[in-house]
């Protein structure tokens, strides 16, 4: 188990994992099952994995980055984290605006920027409200 353990701190000083993502890498390394479950169960512990905290500040990072719910769903499932995410709706309206503001390019055409949104993953509700902010702004 100390291999296992000392592998996990040198993947976790190069960057942060998700519970599922660290078992991943070990299984691939060679590990027992029983040995990365007594190694997870160590770093849970003394709080050196801790995929709440984790999810929060992916969120966060993809929110910053104006992602939508979808899009966000889909990473930390890739990630091995199939829980709820709750986003609320001012948050992915500002994702939304943040979208709009510096990567939409064309003019104020509705169809296009409904377009443009909703295949980037939001919500019709949060195009629709963004549309008037944002045609607000261009005024």
């Amino acid at each position: 188990m100390e291999k296992a353990k000392s592998y996990a701190f040198q993947l976790l000083s190069k960057k942060d994992y998700f519970s599922e993502e660290l078992k991943r890498k070990l299984s691939q390394k060679g590990f027992n099952e029983e040995e990365i479950e007594k190694t997870i169960q160590y770093l849970q512990e003394k709080n050196y994995l801790n995929d709440e905290e984790l999810k929060k500040r992916y969120i966060q990072k993809y929110l910053e980055k104006g992602k939508s719910l979808v899009y966000i769903k889909n990473k930390l499932f890739q990630k091995g984290i199939n829980s709820n995410i709750n986003i609320s709706f001012e948050e992915e309206l500002e994702a939304a605006l943040y979208t709009l503001r510096f990567k939409y390019k064309k003019g104020r055409n509705y169809k296009e920027i409904v377009k443009f949104l909703s295949y980037r993953g939001f919500s019709y509700e949060v195009i629709l409200e963004a549309y008037k902010i944002f045609v607000e702004e261009k005024k």
